[in-house]
Parts: C-alpha cells; structure tokens; sequence
C-alpha cells in the first residue's frame, strides 16, 4: 500500500561536490523534511520525488550523457547517500512499510539554452528532464517542498511561473524547508570531465536480483538509464537482467524473497518513473497506458534469456522523440542477454561487480564480439552516517541495512513470526 507522493525541488551542488558539502548544505533540509513524510500507517509507505535541479556547471545542454556520466551519477550518488544518512540517525525506514520511498532524477532548467523544438517536450528524455516538461508531465503531487535561500526560491520561482502560464488550476501547496550555507555556482562552468567511455550508447544492460528494491537499486538502475544516450534516429534499448527464481532458493530468509513477477513489477514501475513524463493532456487516443503510449508485451520463449516483459514507451504527437524499449528478462546465470545478444554495447555495474562485467567482456571476447563499454556507479557514502557518534561501526551497519535485501528480508520474517 502507498501513500501520498511530494516533490523537493533540490539545486545540485556544484561538479564532483563530495558527501560532506552535501551534509553541510542538505542535512538540516532532510532532516526536517523526512520526519514530515512518516506515514501513520505503518503497512503504507509515502513517496517522495526529488527533482536535483542542476547548476550552470554542467554543461548538460551541449555535452552527451557518456562524457557526463560520472558527474551525474555522483550527484545522484551524494544525495541518496545524505538521505540514508539522515534516515538512519533518524531511525526512519526507507523501501519498508511504515517508512518512504524516494527516487531521484534530474531537472535542467536553462531551457532557453535548448532548442525550442524539444523544451517541454522531452517525454522520454528521462532521468533528466527539462524543467518546463516536468512541470507539464502527468505527475500529480500533495505538496511541492523547496529550499530556502536564492537558489531555491529562484527555481521554485521558475516552476510556478511555467505552471501558472502553461496549466489550469493551483499548483500544489508550497513548503520552505532550512538548508545550511548559501550554495555558490561557479561563474564559469569548468570542462567536464569523463574517465570512462565517451562512446554514445542506445544499447546498455544491467543485472541484478532486485529483490525487495532499495536505494542502492535506485542508484544502479537510473545510472543505466542515464547511460543510454538519447538519439534522434534510433530507439533507446535497455536490457535489464533479473535474476531467476531457481537461482535465490538459497538466499538468506529466503521465504521473504519475491517471485521474479513481483520483483520484475517493482523494478519497472520504478524505471517508469524516472523514465517517462509524458503530458497530462494526452487524449485518449493517445493515452500513456494500455495500448496508447506505454505498452507492455510479455515473451516466453524457449531457451536461455527466452522469458521477458518488454515495455515500450512511445513518443507522443508532436515530438521527435525516438521510443524507448525496455526488456525485463528473467536470466538463469550471471551473463544473461549480454552473451547472447551482439548489438548490447555498454554494461552498467557497481564497484562490487566489477570481476562479473570482466567475466562478461572475456566471454565476449571469446565470441569474437566487442567488448562491453562499462559504466560504474559509485557506492553509497557511510562516513557521513559515523560523524559524531562513538559507535561507528555500529552506525555504520545500520546506514548499510538501509541499502540490503538480505536486511529487509530478515525483518519481514521476524513480522510473521
């Protein structure tokens, strides 16, 4: 059961900003904010959206998502490892009933710097978005937070007024939340820079369990998004391997583990939210569910990698938008679809999984095939959960059981006992 949903409009830092700017900036904003969005029951939990809304110094407008996959990704990174944080001094659940579920994306707001073919019409550009199509997508929120400060007021300033001048109807209702020093944007926006691949990719896979879907999940999964780079001629492909159910039968608490349908259902209702904004004016003909925009095909064919959900999003009118395919395949060992399909050309992977996307590329290799361009997300940040606390390892475990399935398992399991 879910709850209500809230947006925070959140400025980014500044390029390659680490955890502790992050802490004195947004560590009084969450812990204000969090404690708001507990749900009185506790079988329910509440959704929070949060916009990271960028800074001048990203460049974003002209550079590809390949050159700028580290520093996005670390945004994202620094922020859902602040929110941990907060949440585990707070004693806050997160991704567990009686707790709040939160996922990020990315606004950019300088939509006078794009062409104004594509401004506010960027359905399918997620996980970053322009601001003007956010605020024109079918999202519906109970309160809308911001930040105090000129940043925040003057972002906060520019989604009302596209509001008040593009929809019928009073926004939702508007809370200032503290924040710490003044965030100062760099006059000059430096080069971005990318230590891994700068290719341009429209195919990009990623593999996981995904069971009981957590921030560390979030994290992963909207870095592979983010590293499938939008083109004009062809359509974004992105595999993503769940692992099947005869593979987990000797996970620990493994009777709190879910069917690969019920994990598969949670990771895309996740990905379709970082994903898609399409327009809330979409006639019927034209509607983003159904057999309208957003559709949802279920393959079981014999043999390996044979049984996927594939979900299409296709562009609305007026837009020139390519469609995004997503296929959800279920994959009995640890290569999946990435051995048996040539055209995947990027692979997404945590630091933790680095030896299995090596054992991808030598199979590859093995093939005679290109190897795999690979992604890295960065590991969410504890050293801030530590600060000022005489049981650091203590505070340490608990920042991680926020970011474990085998963790939230063993909770359930103490539920029915």
């Amino acid at each position: 059961m879910t709850g209500g949903t809230s947006l925070l409009l959140l400025p980014a830092l500044g390029l390659s900003t680490g955890v502790r700017s992050w802490q004195s900036s947004y560590k009084s904003t969450f812990s204000s904010l969090l404690l708001k969005l507990i749900p009185q029951d506790k079988t329910s939990t509440s959704r929070l959206d949060i916009g990271l809304v960028l800074s001048p110094s990203y460049s974003i407008s002209t550079t590809s998502r390949s050159t700028l996959f580290g520093q996005l990704q670390n945004v994202l990174k620094q922020a859902y490892s602040l929110i941990t944080s907060v949440a585990t001094s707070q004693r806050i659940d997160l991704d567990f009933p009686g707790g709040i579920d939160i996922r990020l994306f990315i606004l950019e707001p300088r939509v006078d710097e794009l062409p104004q073919k594509v401004v506010g019409k960027q359905s399918l550009s997620g996980p970053v978005v322009d601001i003007d199509t956010f605020v024109l997508s079918d999202r519906s929120y109970n309160t809308i937070y911001s930040v105090e400060g000129e940043t925040g007021e003057a972002q906060l300033k520019q989604f009302l007024t596209t509001w008040g001048s593009r929809l019928k109807g009073e926004p939702p209702p508007v809370v200032r939340l503290p924040s710490g020093p003044a965030i100062i944007n760099p006059a000059e926006p430096p080069s971005p820079v990318q230590d891994g691949p700068v290719t341009d990719h429209a195919s990009v896979a990623v593999g996981g369990t995904f069971d009981h879907l957590h921030i560390g999940h979030k994290l992963l999964l909207t870095g592979t998004i983010l590293a499938a780079h939008p083109s004009p001629t062809q359509p974004r492909l992105i595999t993503v391997g769940i692992t099947g159910d005869e593979l987990l039968v000797s996970k620990k608490y493994g009777s709190q583990v879910e069917s690969w349908s019920a994990r598969q259902e949670r990771t895309a209702e996740f990905v379709d939210s970082i994903v898609a904004f399409y327009p809330r004016k979409a006639s019927p003909s034209t509607s983003a569910n159904g057999n309208g925009l957003r559709t949802t095909e279920y393959i079981d064919e014999p043999g390996p990698n044979g049984k996927v959900v594939r979900v299409t999003y296709k562009s609305p009118p007026g837009s020139t938008e390519q469609e995004i395919i997503i296929n959800y395949t279920q994959i009995s060992d640890p290569f999946g679809p990435t051995i048996t399909d040539p055209n995947i050309s990027a692979i997404v992977l945590s630091a933790e999984t680095r030896a299995g996307g090596k054992a991808i590329n030598d199979k590859r290799k093995e093939k005679g095939w290109r190897e795999l361009d690979v992604f890295e997300v960065g590991i969410l940040d504890a050293s801030t959960a530590s600060e000022d606390d005489s049981d650091a390892v203590s505070k340490t475990e608990s920042f991680e059981s926020k970011i474990s399935s085998t963790e939230i398992r063993r909770r359930l399991q103490e539920r029915t006992q």
